[in-house]
C-alpha cells in the first residue's frame, strides 16, 4: 500500500504539535477511510487506505 503525502512540514517551522494533531485529525474527519499518521523520517502528514480485516 502507498501512502500519500498530504502535508509536508518544514522543520524550521513554527508549527505545535497541538498543530499537527489538529490537522491530522482534520484529515482523518474528512477521509475515515484512511489512516492519517505522521511520518517523522520524511517530516509530513501521511496516509494510506484502512486495512481490511481478514475473515476468519
Amino acid at each position: 500500500m502507498e501512502k500519500q503525502i498530504h502535508v509536508k512540514i518544514d522543520k524550521k517551522s513554527d508549527l505545535t504539535l497541538r498543530e499537527v494533531l489538529k490537522k491530522i485529525e482534520e484529515i482523518q474527519a474528512e477521509h475515515p477511510e484512511l489512516d492519517v499518521f505522521f511520518d517523522g523520517d520524511i517530516y509530513a502528514i501521511c496516509s494510506r487506505p484502512r486495512a481490511v480485516p481478514a475473515i476468519k
